[in-house]
């Protein structure tokens, strides 16, 4: 779905950072901070206080899932449908998508065992990829 799309459908007005932020996001396979939508969006003149703002309007709509990072910074994406983790190398930083989900059996588990009701999970999983384990 286009931007002005996803705008228009959940009521909200099409302003220029708001378009730039979900073009933006929606290009990216990954979270991304608002400080590097910031350095992204620096020639469109949208400054970080409106990229803050946009971005707090968008997760309370639904459009876009803010996470915390590893380095306890917010990150943000775009609310899919399916969901999808990626896996990070604390070595050498390298990113791979998992194009499914490996918590959904454990959440049930988890909710059968606790009560708990579980909604949610953060996108990223850490660890060591094959490549640096080796160097080791």
């Amino acid at each position: 779905m286009k931007p002005e799309d996803i705008l228009e459908s959940n009521g909200l007005k099409k302003t220029k950072a708001r378009l730039f932020i979900l073009d933006r996001l929606s290009s990216s396979s990954y979270p991304l901070k608002a400080d590097d939508l910031y350095r992204s969006l620096k020639e469109e003149s949208i400054d970080l206080s409106t990229i803050y703002r946009t971005l707090n309007t968008l997760a309370e709509k639904g459009i876009v899932k803010k996470e915390i990072g590893r380095d306890k910074e917010s990150v943000f994406l775009l609310e899919q449908e399916e969901d999808s983790h990626i896996l990070v190398c604390l070595k050498c930083h390298k990113r791979i998508i998992l194009k499914s989900c490996p918590y959904h059996e454990a959440n049930k588990t988890i909710e059968k065992e606790t009560g708990f009701a579980i909604f949610d999970h953060n996108t990223e999983i850490y660890g060591i990829c094959p490549e640096c384990r080796k160097k080791d």
